[in-house]
């Protein structure tokens, strides 16, 4: 879920950059950093998730703000996940 989702995204924007104009290279590049932002934050949160002592109200915060500004970057499966952690998020697991 980390690394080829990743290079994924940087082959497609590096492919598409070569045929665009500067307005849509920039867009694409700002795509591009949301996407990788979003990486970074369910790479987090699935550290976070996998800690003895978790911090259940951080991580159901955590899922909010990705499901809501990740949208768009993000597949069903993750999304999935990601309500998972929110649902069933408890302090005692």
């Amino acid at each position: 879920m980390k690394k080829p989702l990743l290079f994924t995204i940087l082959f497609l924007s590096l492919s598409t950059l070569s045929n665009c104009n500067v307005k849509d290279t920039i867009d694409e590049l700002s795509d591009t950093q949301k996407a990788l932002d979003c990486v970074n934050l369910i790479e987090d949160i699935d550290e976070k998730w996998d800690k003895q002592d978790r911090d259940c109200e951080e991580i159901k915060s955590d899922v909010a703000k990705i499901l809501k500004t990740c949208k768009d970057f993000i597949s069903a499966e993750q999304k999935a996940q990601l309500e998972f952690y929110s649902a069933n998020c408890d302090a005692d697991n």
